[in-house]
């Protein structure tokens, strides 16, 4: 069983690494979402 001090050190543990994987996260939809658009306006061009 977890006693508070393991949870707390858990906690200083896993914060960071969530925040780090949420960021890499953003910034890859946002290169998706991104590219969609660019995809997106040069099929427009060409049409």
């Amino acid at each position: 069983m977890l006693y508070n001090f393991e949870l707390q050190m858990l906690g200083i543990l896993l914060l960071p690494a969530m925040t780090v994987a949420g960021i890499f996260m953003w910034f890859k939809r946002r290169k998706v979402n991104q590219e969609l658009s660019d995809a997106e306006n040069k099929d427009s061009l060409n049409i």
